[in-house]
């Protein structure tokens, strides 16, 4: 281990979490020096190549694939080892990954079928969404964590419809993403549109699996350790970092080196709680550490899967053409946050397009150039 920074994690709890900090007053189990940071080597992390070798690391990041997190202001943990593997902190896989695999069957029916999906097929993906704890569950009640927490000590405020209703940003599962996919499912039963309809679904559940990434890793510093095997297993299914299904995959085939910034963070996440073995969490630095990386990467990794999408849709007709615009229309209103926390303007700009109503009003060069410039780094 390099030279220790005098950089205590006695700040307390910050921005996502708020109250349980390290200043509360909580004894630590761990010894004191497993809560501050290393000076840092020349290099940091993996070196970044093609498009990308511009992009520089942040010192805060967790860096596994250069040098085994050597060169990074890590403290060693458990995630050091080996690049290529989560080490999970429960001794049985995270229910995430069931989810993931019911996405991936759902996908198997409707947006990835070779021809138009049956009413048939919309009641099988509905029945293997509707599972006791399944997929369904979870939209019921999942929250994104950008947005402040609702007032009152209940955290899990959001799964009451009427809470949800009354802060749909923060309760996006319930109030945003609930209504499209029931509607669709409904729809798509009916035989009305079932092209537009799997687009609609299949956009939404992108949305939950990246949120739910992010909001796993938050509750695992107050409600239940283990989650943070959930942030991994909504992410890539459960594997190792080669072979990810679900979201991970999505973003592995648009750009490896996205997808493997999402993996470092993921380990980062079991490296935190590797280091930070209290529960609930008392040290929220390498927590905060943690959550930045992913979203970060996440983040540009759904930028990615909307620029594709625009792409493609002067190339389609019909229907076809319409349900991407339907899914891009869904996936916009997930980027327009993070657009407009960094540039309005453009946020502005890239609505235009990724709100139009016909295909005609797309912007594909524009709505591109400015995912490009927004989210050049992961």
């Amino acid at each position: 281990m390099n030279t220790i920074k005098n950089m205590l994690c006695a700040m307390g709890m910050v921005g996502l979490l708020g109250a349980a900090g390290c200043g509360s007053g909580t004894t630590m189990n761990q010894t004191p020096n497993l809560c501050v940071v290393d000076t840092t080597a020349t290099a940091m992390c993996q070196p970044f190549s093609g498009s990308l070798s511009s992009c520089k690391c942040s010192p805060d990041d967790y860096a596994p694939r250069f040098n085994n997190s050597k060169n990074d202001t890590w403290p060693a943990c458990i995630s050091d080892a080996n690049p290529s593997k989560y080490v999970q902190l429960a001794a049985s896989l995270p229910s995430a990954v069931a989810r993931t695999q019911a996405f991936v069957a759902m996908g198997m029916s409707l947006w990835k079928k070779s021809g138009t999906p049956t009413a048939a097929d919309f009641t099988a993906a509905r029945d293997a969404y509707s599972v006791a704890s399944g997929v369904g569950s979870r939209v019921a009640r999942r929250q994104d964590i950008h947005y402040p927490e609702v007032p009152g000590d209940d955290k899990f405020a959001c799964a009451t419809p009427s809470i949800a209703t009354m802060y749909p940003d923060r309760c996006a599962g319930p109030a945003k993403l609930k209504p499209i996919i029931d509607a669709a499912f409904t729809a798509g039963a009916a035989g009305t549109k079932p092209l537009v309809q799997s687009a609609r679904v299949e956009a939404a559940l992108l949305w939950f699996f990246y949120l739910s990434s992010l909001s796993e890793e938050w509750t695992s510093t107050f409600d239940n350790m283990e989650d943070i095997d959930s942030a991994w297993g909504y992410v890539t299914g459960g594997t190792d970092r080669g072979s990810p299904i679900g979201l991970g995959q999505y973003i592995q085939q648009l750009d490896s080196q996205t997808y493997d910034r999402c993996f470092d963070a993921l380990q980062a996440g079991r490296c935190w709680r590797d280091i930070d073995k209290d529960f609930p969490s008392t040290c929220s630095l390498f927590y905060q550490r943690t959550s930045n990386q992913l979203d970060k990467a996440l983040t540009r990794g759904m930028a990615l899967i909307l620029r594709d999408r625009i792409g493609k849709i002067p190339s389609l007709t019909g229907e076809a053409q319409e349900a991407a615009l339907h899914f891009v229309n869904i996936i916009g209103l997930l980027m327009d946050r993070a657009v407009r926390a960094v540039d309005p303007a453009k946020a502005e700009q890239l609505k235009t397009s990724t709100q139009a109503v016909t295909a005609a009003a797309v912007n594909v060069a524009q709505a591109q150039g400015i995912l490009d410039s927004v989210f050049a780094c992961p």
